[in-house]
């Protein structure tokens, strides 16, 4: 049996259900959050043939912020296309993304600049944590104001406080989400495409030139116009997937594309480091080579039958769960390690500890994400029932709570 056969493609009208959810997609969430959670909370030390797997595969764990990224402009591109020209096509996109990300990011920021130095003030415990943060909060107006990747770039340097360093990905998918919608609904199919293709080959020839001009390797890794790569590829293959011709000529490839540019990143890997962080390497073609990768697996997970086995796989429950709430765990994530770590681990084995912390670390954001997804996010995910989609009408029965949960589980 062929490749191609293997994963047989659903033949359906892609633009008939613009909010059409696909577990499977949830799935590839999930394994975006676990691969960012691997870099960032597991610290293994050098050991056997084991841990050395384990090892390398933490260090590239990197690569699951391309993933989401690849995935938001894949999610992103298809919810604008399937609903521009429609009336309402800007003020609902907008008023569904506020409510689905500005909740949880600012009530963070409050939490991190208002909260937490008040209660230093009763927890003497608190002070050293308190004195950091004033440190970060002179800087805080480019948190608020979705702009900390900037600042990140124009200081040349990751902040010395580093609680809040992963939202630099916030702020390049933030700035994506307020001008995108103005192009795909001014350009034609085609013009986008263009477009698609110049933010392609725009932001890898940037990078290069940075590069070789010396520039501080975060100023490639954090500024939108430097990542614009994986986003605008994930929309590409959102247009490939409404469009008859590229659709079907996408269906043969994608599973031999795919094992094909796993071999290459692989092999290249070995010899010129693309899967380490910040290199030459994955600075330069590294992230335009994980965005094809990744765009043909967003691609197959959404084209593919929801009954075929990669689907079935993509959609267990061990991926889809933190899929589902993997945006509330990747802000939270990073605090709760630092909480995690704090706590005294002397009577677990030294040999298993970093494990340990790992595990106990997933655990608990998943906990902290699924109560905020009940007490506080969903709450005004409901109210997305007041600005439907283009096109989308909610059945008279239905209440205003139920087709914002599913819009959620799919971030759309």
């Amino acid at each position: 049996m062929n490749l191609p056969t293997m994963w047989t493609l659903e033949t359906r009208e892609y633009s008939s259900a613009p909010s059409d959810h696909r577990r499977a997609l949830d799935g590839i969430r999930g394994i975006a959050i676990l691969t960012v959670f691997l870099y960032d909370c597991l610290k293994l030390p050098p050991g056997g043939p084991i841990s050395f797997v384990v090892r390398k595969a933490s260090a590239a764990g990197w690569v699951g912020v391309d993933l989401f990224f690849v995935l938001s402009g894949f999610l992103i591109t298809g919810i604008l296309l399937d609903s521009r020209g429609k009336p309402g096509y800007l003020s609902s996109f907008f008023a569904r993304r506020s409510l689905r990300i500005f909740p949880l990011y600012f009530l963070s920021l409050w939490i991190t600049f208002v909260l937490l130095p008040q209660l230093a003030e009763f927890l003497p415990s608190a002070g050293p944590i308190s004195e950091r943060i004033g440190l970060l909060s002179t800087h805080q107006v480019w948190f608020w104001t979705y702009l900390q990747n900037w600042w990140m770039a124009f200081e040349g340097h990751w902040p010395d406080v580093n609680y809040l360093n992963h939202f630099w990905s916030l702020a390049v998918e933030e700035q994506f989400y307020l001008v995108w919608p103005f192009l795909v609904g001014w350009l034609s199919l085609r013009g986008l495409t263009r477009l698609c293709w110049a933010c392609v080959i725009g932001a890898l020839a940037l990078r290069i030139g940075l590069w070789i001009s010396g520039a501080p390797s975060v100023v490639m890794y954090v500024t939108t116009v430097t990542r614009m790569d994986s986003l605008a590829l994930g929309g590409l293959f959102a247009i490939g997937l409404r469009s008859p011709v590229w659709y079907a000529r996408l269906s043969r490839i994608a599973v031999p594309g795919m094992i094909g540019l796993a071999g290459l990143i692989v092999g290249l890997d070995a010899v010129w480091p693309v899967l380490k962080t910040q290199t030459a390497g994955a600075q330069t073609i590294g992230h335009t080579l994980l965005g094809f990768l990744f765009g043909m697996l967003v691609f197959s997970a959404a084209a593919m039958k929801p009954d075929h086995l990669a689907a079935r796989l993509l959609s267990q429950r061990w991926l889809t769960l933190p899929g589902q709430f993997s945006y509330a765990m990747y802000v939270m994530h990073r605090p709760v390690h630092k909480l995690v770590t704090r706590a005294d681990w002397a009577v677990v084995p030294s040999a298993i500890q970093p494990l340990a912390v790992f595990v106990a670390t997933l655990a608990l954001s998943l906990v902290c994400a699924a109560l905020s997804w009940k007490f506080f996010e969903r709450p005004f995910l409901s109210l997305k029932a007041w600005f439907p989609r283009p096109g989308e009408k909610r059945p008279a029965s239905e209440t205003p709570g139920e087709p914002a949960v599913q819009a959620a589980a799919a971030t759309c």
